[in-house]
């Protein structure tokens, strides 16, 4: 049911605890026009295609795939859906897992519910969230090395913002300005202005150092190209 006076347009909950789900959409139903759920894979990924939800939250264990591989493929066919891990997995592998497949929040099902309404207010207003038992577990499990380096500034949004991240993502697709401009309901002179700023920030002088940067730093896999 819709509900016309909500702030946000729409939601998505891949949650396989129907419980869990429910007391989502009890604590910020009220906050969307239209909230979805589905409690697997497969069917939380026919209903993103249906409704493209502007926020997607997805537990990491799901019974037919893990959050990992459907984040992927959500980001792949809906690049413009802000998506956010909601689980009780916390292990420093598991969040850099799901950072690098193109998640934009990372939220601990333990924290308080403050937490997880902060981190839907910040997803919604285009910036990303991770909370900070996540931060601080991602932190203590890097090295000082350029690489690690660069993904601990992603993480704590010190380099790019969520926006930035996915048009990184559709540049390494190849696709035209036009096709960017669509996906991300950007105009094609702010998609431009997003390119150039990218390009120079990363020290790239072509599409191929855009790719190199985006392969070496996992924010785009081979097989995605």
């Amino acid at each position: 049911m819709e509900n016309k006076h909500a702030k946000y347009n729409s939601v998505l909950v891949i949650d396989d605890h129907k419980m869990v789900a429910n007391g989502i959409k009890l604590l910020i139903g009220d906050l969307f026009e239209n909230f979805y759920m589905a409690h697997d894979g497969a069917s939380g990924m026919s209903k993103a295609l249906q409704h493209f939800p502007k926020l997607i939250i997805v537990d990491y264990s799901l019974p037919d795939t893990t959050g990992e591989i459907l984040v992927r493929e959500l980001k792949y066919k809906i690049p413009s859906a802000r998506v956010l891990a909601y689980t009780y997995t916390y292990s420093a592998e598991t969040i850099v897992k799901m950072f690098q497949s193109g998640i934009n929040g990372y939220v601990i099902k333990k924290e308080n519910d403050d937490d997880f309404i902060r981190a839907i207010h910040v997803l919604m207003e285009g910036r990303d969230y991770f909370c900070s038992e996540a931060r601080t577990h991602i932190l203590n499990r890097f090295s000082n090395t350029d690489e690690d380096h660069t993904i601990r500034h992603l993480i704590a949004n010190t380099k790019f913002s969520g926006k930035e991240l996915e048009l990184i993502r559709l540049l390494c697709r190849q696709m035209t300005t036009k096709e960017i401009s669509s996906h991300l309901y950007l105009s094609e002179r702010t998609v431009e202005q997003y390119r150039s700023s990218i390009t120079r920030r990363i020290g790239a002088r072509n599409l191929a150092g855009v790719i190199k940067f985006a392969l070496q730093n996992g924010i785009i896999q081979l097989d995605e190209l």
